[in-house]
């Protein structure tokens, strides 16, 4: 079972996609960034086309937030160009 970011033990009880070819996916929703693990590259905030993060300042240090997670739409752009993985994302449970 392909998942952006986790793997899923039971994936009848989660919510799945179908790519056009008709292949199953299991998309996984940014629930928050860590901001121990953000090198602060901006990396999340270029490849989301839906504004999901913004680069701010804390403690000094530059770090990624997820100020619109309800926008996500779990396609793990963001987990893939993430080379800290900071992103922790979840698949819906349906």
């Amino acid at each position: 079972m392909k998942s952006c970011c986790c793997r899923i033990e039971d994936a009848a009880a989660y919510y799945q996609g179908e790519t056009k070819s008709g292949e199953k996916w299991t998309p996984a929703f940014i629930e928050y960034v860590d901001a121990e693990k953000c090198n602060g590259c901006g990396m999340c905030v270029k490849v989301c086309s839906r504004g999901v993060y913004e680069i701010q300042e804390l403690n000094r240090r530059k770090v990624s937030v997820a100020v619109n997670a309800g926008n996500c739409v779990g396609d793990g752009s963001c987990h893939m160009v993430c080379k800290p993985k900071a992103m922790v994302c979840v698949p819906r449970r349906i």
